[in-house]
């Protein structure tokens, strides 16, 4: 099922920071919301229309032990945007909207304490591009390795922040309490030529309504959802014979060993998956995130653990095996080593024409 999802207030997505009133006065919010956000109010939802199910949550016997999240996306107007990859540019002075790819480079003769083996350059000097979206049909380009450049947007002109200043009330008087007054960063979405702005979730193995309403982020705002049928989000390129291919993250990822899979050596940066041989060549990623929520049962937060942010790609030679069999186990794939199951490390296959 496929839903879009757009708010009828602001929105707030706490970051990973601890964040305490009366220690801490001001809560930062963060966009897009993670998967994990998206993942538990999908549930809430679900147990709201099944309420006396609700005893079943967290069970062997859980009606929403199945769910699985394959697609996190945005709406503007009438087009799908998906986060930028990390390995797009702009050269330093440009004023226009428009990014390329950085070319491959070999580090042979070159003294780096970088793991890696190779590395992305341009000839001319470049800008990073922060919080950057791409059209679908223009990353659909981009991972065929046809698009010289690439169109983009940027999250800011999306979301409006709205700080709110808020103070801690006492639940058994009724009042105030003192040294609890604090700030937080509410969000908007809304461009700034007033433009809808919305989110678009696929998952799989949860039956919820066509329509309606669900709470989603901090203090439960409350967004309306109905099912999207209008465009198609998939993503598929043509197939090629080439023993280079790049993996673009669309979501964030958890990797149990920092800033790769568990399955690829940490010294050789080669690894075997599913009768593949690959090795990795070089990496291009964001700052990292910090991950964690609160365990509403336990009464506790989550373990705090750190993600590769969306747009991250990487670079794999095929040592072993060939670029269908890397397209069949990659695109469209939760890669996560924690959570794949909520949308975390959903990646896609792109082609690299050998250098």
């Amino acid at each position: 099922m496929i839903i879009q999802v757009d708010p009828l207030d602001t929105l707030f997505f706490r970051d990973g920071k601890p964040f305490s009133m009366g220690n801490d006065s001001w809560a930062n919010s963060v966009f897009p919301p993670y998967p994990s956000v998206i993942y538990g109010a999908l549930r809430s939802t679900y147990f709201s229309e099944h309420i006396h199910k609700l005893k079943m949550a967290n069970t062997p016997g859980d009606p929403t032990k199945n769910l699985k999240i394959t697609g996190i996306y945005f709406l503007i107007q009438d087009e799908i945007y998906l986060p930028l990859p990390f390995d797009c540019v702009q050269e330093k002075d440009s004023p226009d909207e428009n990014a390329f790819c950085l070319p491959l480079v070999s580090q042979q003769n070159v003294k780096t304490s970088s793991p890696v083996h190779h590395y992305l350059k341009s000839k001319t000097p470049v800008k990073k591009i922060k919080r950057g979206l791409l059209p679908i049909n223009s990353l659909k380009k981009y991972l065929s390795d046809t698009i010289s450049e690439i169109p983009f947007c940027k999250i800011p002109d999306c979301v409006m922040i709205e700080p709110k200043i808020g103070i801690s009330i006492n639940r058994e008087t009724g009042s105030a309490e003192k040294t609890k007054l604090y700030n937080a960063d509410f969000l908007r979405l809304e461009t700034e030529k007033n433009q809808n702005f919305s989110l678009i979730i696929s998952f799989e193995g949860l039956d919820l309504p066509k329509k309606g309403m669900m709470k989603l982020g901090g203090e439960g705002k409350a967004v309306r959802y109905e099912e999207f049928t209008t465009l198609d989000p998939s993503i598929t390129i043509p197939q090629h014979d080439v023993s280079l291919f790049k993996l673009y993250l669309s979501t964030p990822a958890v990797f149990k060993k920092g800033w790769i899979p568990k399955w690829i050596d940490e010294k050789t940066l080669i690894g075997e998956y599913n009768d593949l041989q690959l090795e990795l060549l070089t990496a291009s990623m964001g700052k990292s995130l910090h991950i964690g929520g609160f365990d509403i049962k336990a009464g506790r937060p989550k373990q705090m653990r750190k993600a590769v942010p969306a747009g991250s790609v990487y670079y794999f030679k095929i040592l072993d095996g060939t670029f269908q069999k890397a397209y069949y186990e990659f695109n469209h794939t939760a890669l996560s080593d924690y959570n794949a199951e909520q949308g975390f490390g959903i990646s896609y296959v792109g082609v690299i024409h050998d250098q």
